[in-house]
């Protein structure tokens, strides 16, 4: 067997185990923090409340783009969080596919073609969102296929794409300046045309067509362009931050790998480093940078780096090959000691509220019903929750403290840390979490 059968028979294998580990994760609880504070709570809610907008507090996030969150809502009817985390999971594998399509239009041939595919998916970040109910490979999916179709010349197919991407997140419009200036400003109308929905929305309920940008509460994430010439020049070190979004060891050498791609003499090359090198310095202009806002840009660091490879020299090419396949084998051994956790409940060992009862330490402030008193005793009640944070779990409709009517009588109060004295009622119940339960006074 030769280097290159050798190395991709062992990405192969690497490759197939992480998408059947990812596969089972899809099947288990959510424990993903901003998936169970707005991502899954918000299209429960519409389908509790029948209520799109939440005005303010908690969910001040509920008038932002919310297309991935509006698919959400037939899925977790039918299929509960597996719905959601299902749809992630083919996203990534989508857009694996999409980095081995793009590689091939770029003449790679199809050794360097799929190991592009196998670095973009064999990943930290990938890994993990490809079990979860966030949304970041959704929107990645929808902007590779974008790519995918402007590198053919398709105007019009990639700019309506890139409209869905912004109905996705807010942060799709960095994406759309960067595209208009790889492919040209002809994209912007149609983009921004399909977009459109999402805009008035925002304005109908909020007076702003891009809230939460700009608004006081955010102004910490604005843009810290006075930090971007030291982020750029250490950007190595600032794409693998933080470490929960950790991409890959080798991210920092594949951005520069791409910015070597862009010295490149064919016009499809360079726009598709381009792309990523705008991206990545469009991702880390915000605050704080994060992997989970380069993720989008990563295909085309990936594509971009594996053109600058595959013309070195024999030896260069063999070593980069095993350097991926080091990478691979630490991303794997990370994922499967992170997977452990989740053997008992799989195996039948554990229940659901049991699962997360055991990770209440990594989830501070959920709501978990680990006896399910409340399920078994609020239903049909009016209830109000306070000083908890993620609501997904809660299993009947509520309001919470921070967006509740003020004139609104409630049957019941779900908190923590209360003292008793403070409440116009009685402590019916203390879950082992610290959850409180308190009947109102009338």
């Amino acid at each position: 067997m030769d280097k290159q059968k050798f190395i991709l028979t062992i990405s192969t294998v690497l490759f197939l185990v992480l998408v059947l580990l990812n596969l089972f994760t899809v099947f288990t609880p959510e424990i993903g923090f901003d998936a169970l504070w707005y991502h899954l709570t918000l299209p429960k809610l519409w389908l509790m409340k029948k209520q799109w907008f939440i005005p303010g507090g908690l969910l001040y996030y509920s008038v932002m783009p919310r297309l991935t969150e509006t698919i959400y809502i037939p899925l977790i009817s039918l299929f509960g969080t597996v719905g959601p985390k299902a749809l992630q999971f083919f996203s990534g594998i989508g857009t694996f596919y999409l980095v081995y399509k793009i590689s091939k239009l770029m003449k790679l041939n199809h050794y360097f073609a799929l190991l592009s595919g196998f670095t973009f998916y064999i990943t930290w970040l990938v890994s993990w969102q490809s079990g979860s109910a966030y949304i970041d490979l959704f929107r990645t999916f929808i902007e590779t296929l974008a790519l995918y179709h402007f590198l053919q010349k398709k105007w019009v197919k990639g700019s309506l794409l890139l409209g869905l991407a912004i109905g996705t997140k807010w942060l799709s419009l960095g994406s759309l300046a960067v595209y208009a200036v790889v492919f040209g400003p002809q994209i912007i109308f149609p983009a921004l045309l399909i977009a459109s929905p999402w805009f008035v929305v925002a304005y109908y309920f909020t007076g702003n067509p891009i809230y939460p940008i700009f608004e006081p509460f955010l102004s910490h994430t604005l843009p810290a362009f006075r930090d971007l010439l030291t982020r750029t020049f250490l950007s190595p070190y600032y794409v693998s931050r933080p470490m929960d979004d950790f991409i890959t060891p080798l991210a920092g050498l594949f951005v520069i790998l791409a910015a070597a791609t862009f010295l490149s003499s064919t016009k499809e090359s360079r726009q598709t480093a381009l792309v990523g090198i705008l991206g990545t310095l469009f991702s880390l202009s915000l605050n704080p940078p994060s992997g989970r806002f380069i993720l989008p840009y990563f295909p085309a660091i990936v594509v971009g780096a594996s053109l600058f490879i595959s013309r070195q020299s024999r030896v260069v090419r063999d070593y980069y090959s095993y350097f991926l396949v080091a990478s691979f084998v630490l991303i794997i051994a990370l994922r499967s000691v992170a997977f452990k956790k989740y053997i008992p409940y799989l195996t039948g060992q554990q229940t659901a509220n049991q699962f997360l009862v055991g990770l209440g330490e990594k989830l501070p402030d959920t709501f978990v019903d680990t006896d399910n008193y409340v399920e078994q005793n609020l239903e049909n009640k009016r209830i109000l929750v306070d000083k908890l944070h993620n609501l997904y779990y809660f299993p009947y409709d509520f309001d919470h403290t921070s967006w509740a009517p003020k004139d609104k009588v409630y049957d019941y109060l779900v908190t923590k840390g209360e003292r008793q004295e403070n409440i116009k009622g009685s402590l019916l119940h203390t879950n082992e979490l610290g959850i409180q339960i308190y009947k109102l006074d009338k």
